[in-house]
């Protein structure tokens, strides 16, 4: 069996899913996180907002590669193995004339802008790599956000993940934390998903299972001080969110499944 993450980021799958990551590699299962938003950008000048996170994230030379570093050490850490498909995160985003389109938090999670790249002739482009790497041979699951939260970049994602299930693969959809963690953000993102026809489903996890996730993510060193305020709070955190997806597993995540899947 092979599960197939779709990542918008450099940490959302292991954020999201790292317990059921580990379960399914401690299990035998191959596991594959396809990370799309994870190029470089080329240079020339940021937005005001990029430079700000680039300080956030301790001003790198090269923020993507340290990502990408730090994504491969924590996905080793849970024996899963990684993909860049290297399409630029929002914040580097232009339009044609060359102004920032994502140059700010409130239009990260506004509406999709109708000149984003990925939105337009880079749709198709993503489909087409995606589409490179699943094997209509192999048993497979895809995992896709829920885009909880409405990050641009994680309903571009999602998008993805609902042609793919159109298409006949088998794909759920997972809940984006820390995102999920706002009280009400779970129900906004299912219910603009259609939800009323869709089932949960809980992942019963073991306490190795949320240990091992928090572990991997310590490795995410810059971007801990953004997701979580500091790195100290990130166990407690990532353990409470776990004793939280279920009233009947002790620990758990929880996925989202389209009718008729």
């Amino acid at each position: 069996m092979r599960h197939i993450y779709l990542s918008p980021h450099l940490d959302d799958a292991v954020l999201s899913c790292g317990g059921a990551i580990r379960r399914h590699s401690s299990a035998g299962a191959t596991v594959l996180v396809v990370s799309v938003f994870s190029g470089e950008f080329g240079g020339g000048s940021l937005s005001p907002f990029a430079r700000r996170l680039h300080t956030t994230w301790g001003d790198p030379p090269r923020p993507m590669a340290l990502r990408r570093a730090e994504d491969a050490a924590a996905l080793a850490l849970l024996d899963a193995a990684g993909h860049y498909l290297g399409f630029l995160d929002a914040i580097y985003r232009t339009d044609p004339a060359g102004s920032w389109i994502y140059s700010d938090p409130a239009a990260l999670m506004g509406a999709i802008h109708l000149a984003d790249p990925v939105a337009q002739d880079g749709a198709a482009e993503l489909m087409r790599r995606l589409a490179d790497l699943l094997s209509p041979e192999q048993e497979q699951t895809l995992y896709a956000p829920l885009a909880v939260g409405g990050h641009v970049d994680h309903r571009l994602v999602n998008a993805a993940g609902r042609r793919l299930q159109r298409m006949g693969y088998r794909v759920a959809f997972y809940e984006d934390y820390p995102y999920a963690e706002r009280p009400g953000a779970r129900e906004t993102a299912v219910a603009a998903a259609g939800g009323a026809s869709w089932s949960s489903q809980v992942i019963p996890l073991e306490p190795g299972d949320v240990t091992a996730k928090a572990a991997a993510l310590g490795y995410y060193r810059s971007q801990l001080g953004d997701l979580f305020g500091c790195a100290e709070a990130m166990p407690s955190r990532v353990w409470a969110f776990a004793v939280s997806c279920s009233p009947d597993a002790a620990l758990a995540e929880r996925l989202w499944i389209p009718s008729g899947v």
